[in-house]
């Protein structure tokens, strides 16, 4: 019997690793998109608590320089919160992304494993009719000898 060589196992074995490097990139990616969305809840909460305390002071006696710097610090932390946001909409467009690739190349992959499978059982089924036919070849040759020959 002859050994199967599936032709394309280079570009298989191309696909699995591609898919491998996908795999980590999209963990990386979602990691990365986990991080950004933990920043902002962080940073929302600083806001909302900056907030409710300028409110709290407006309340009392502040001097004019605190409610200046209070709003101003709310100012900031709520163009941070505006930067966070977009960047994790960012994050979010990479996974997307990312995930898509990952998609594609575990698409390829697939196809190959599954014309290496459809050659593979073609070359099965081809020696299992050499091998019948050398079979058959052999039971005449026998039964011509055992019949006195012809």
């Amino acid at each position: 019997m002859g050994k199967f060589t599936f032709r394309l196992e280079i570009l298989l074995d191309i696909a699995i690793h591609q898919e491998e490097d996908a795999k980590k990139n999209l963990s990386l990616c979602l990691m990365e998109l986990k991080d950004g969305q933990k920043q902002l809840l962080i940073c929302s909460h600083k806001q909302t608590y900056a907030l409710r305390s300028l409110v709290e002071d407006q309340k009392g006696k502040i001097s004019i320089h605190k409610l200046i710097s209070n709003h101003q610090y709310c100012q900031y932390l709520k163009e941070e919160v505006e930067n966070m946001q977009r960047q994790v909409i960012l994050l979010e467009e990479k996974v997307e992304k990312s995930r898509e690739k990952l998609h594609e190349i575990m698409k390829r992959r697939k196809v190959l494993e599954r014309l290496k499978e459809n050659q593979h059982s073609s070359h099965l089924f081809e020696e299992q009719k050499s091998m019948q036919k050398e079979l058959d070849e052999i039971a005449t040759k026998l039964f011509y000898t055992s019949a006195g020959g012809l």
